[in-house]
């Protein structure tokens, strides 16, 4: 008697539908998905407090900078005696310059600034001083170790490392390099940052074999004509050195030519310049063909 009340006692309980049994569950995993939503929140919170505490320890140094001192960092050109740098508008220095080979915007062809923007930082006059893009990008490339170059500083970035950092490559050093060159973007206008980076930056060797530096020594040099006489062509080619002036440089360390298969090397980077002109619109379709046909060693500069 005890067994049959208690089989009756089961079959009038109530049972549990479909949609019962499928609200327990989903409650179950949200539950579970908001416990593991708050755990990875509050790591991922954990470890940007840490990496921002990181940052500030190793761009101490650079913080404590004064803008003053940045500056004069930034514009200081060896041998440069008659250079006021204290004078707020440095570009009117350049243009006066009793030295030849420094040289401001009245002395520049502008096809030589639309080669360096075009090819080593075509968002020059948009960006702040750093690419978070190209940062992200060159990471990338260190975490998994691969070779492959992409153009990962902007000229700001560059003009800070060849005038107040090294070419260390150590987060340290990148660290603050991107601060600076933040703050360089503050403290020079865009103009004064490209063409103090034209006047310092290494362009490799002359015919006689010794290193130079700055785009007039450079035009002088290979060309035999001040800066601002070279053509698209020729301001192509000099700015395609920039990215490893040794590499391409047509001069051996006596000065003599390099073997035409060596410069080719050179023009070829010559018409990938030329090319990122085209694709920024910085010259039409016709200016490209003819400076492809340009004959650059017929016009370089022999002992």
């Amino acid at each position: 008697m005890t067994h049959q009340k208690v089989e009756n006692n089961l079959q009038h309980q109530p049972q549990i539908s479909k949609y019962e049994k499928f609200e327990i569950i989903y409650k179950k995993l949200k539950h579970i998905f908001i416990g593991f939503f708050t755990i990875l929140t509050c790591t991922l919170i954990i470890l940007l407090a840490i990496t921002v505490f990181y940052f500030q320890s190793i761009t101490k140094e650079s913080e404590h900078i004064s803008d003053n001192t940045l500056r004069l960092k930034l514009l200081n050109i060896p041998g440069t005696q008659d250079i006021n740098y204290s004078n707020q508008h440095i570009l009117s220095e350049y243009n006066q310059s009793l030295n030849p080979l420094i040289v401001g915007p009245k002395n520049v062809n502008k096809n030589i600034i639309k080669a360096l923007t075009a090819s080593e930082d075509s968002l020059f006059y948009r960006h702040n001083g750093i690419l978070p893009k190209a940062l992200l990008r060159a990471v990338g490339q260190d975490l998994f170790n691969t070779d492959a170059a992409t153009g990962g500083s902007t000229i700001t970035q560059q003009l800070v490392k060849n005038q107040v950092l090294t070419n260390e490559k150590t987060y340290d050093r990148k660290a603050n390099e991107l601060v600076l060159s933040m703050r360089a973007e503050n403290l020079l206008t865009k103009d004064e940052i490209i063409y103090t980076y034209l006047n310092i930056v290494p362009f490799g060797r002359d015919y006689n074999g010794a290193n130079i530096s700055g785009i007039s020594s450079a035009s002088y040099s290979l060309f035999g004509k001040p800066p601002s006489e070279v053509n698209i062509a020729e301001s192509a080619y000099l700015i395609g050195l920039l990215q490893s002036p040794y590499y391409y440089t047509p001069y051996q360390e006596d000065g003599v030519l390099k073997p035409d298969d060596q410069i080719q090397i050179g023009i070829n980077r010559q018409h990938y310049v030329l090319k990122r002109m085209l694709v920024e619109k910085k010259i039409t379709q016709h200016e490209f063909n003819q400076s492809e046909k340009f004959d650059i060693k017929k016009h370089l500069m022999t002992k």
